[in-house]
């Protein structure tokens, strides 16, 4: 169901959207934008876990051990908060070492709990193609 809000959202700002056939890819959806591709993998959140979100950025799969996202593999993860029916578009350089993220779209008090609010709503990553942090930063 993300898969297709996400589509929805992204065709609606003016994205081509395409979406592979299967299940084989890591990632779920493509973006074009300005003649360049971006392979994004979708992930969404329905409960809280102490006031925030936790979303896994790891593939798991049947008979298979969890394993990391790669830049060859995807480019960003589009995270979606349904209960605030929130984005997050998060490079993957961002999340290269995690399992998990934590998304806090009611704000928090620890200072940590910030850390990705700057990709929130963040479409426009996908407009200027910043994929890497050398481009985002």
């Amino acid at each position: 169901m993300a898969e297709l809000i996400f589509a929805i959202k992204a065709t609606s700002m003016g994205f081509a959207v395409l979406t592979p056939y299967g299940d084989g890819e890591p990632y779920d959806v493509v973006v074009e934008e300005n003649g360049r591709l971006f392979r994004i993998q979708v992930k969404s959140v329905f409960r809280t876990a102490r006031w925030g979100y936790s979303i896994a950025v790891v593939r798991r799969g049947q008979h298979r051990p969890v394993a990391r996202y790669s830049a060859r593999a995807i480019d960003f993860i589009a995270a979606y908060v349904v209960p605030h029916d929130v984005w997050y578009i998060v490079p993957l350089f961002e999340i290269a070492s995690c399992t998990q993220i934590h998304l806090y779209p009611d704000g928090t008090k620890k200072r940590s709990g910030a850390r990705f609010e700057k990709y929130r709503e963040a479409w426009d990553l996908l407009r200027l193609g910043a994929a890497t942090s050398a481009e985002v930063r």
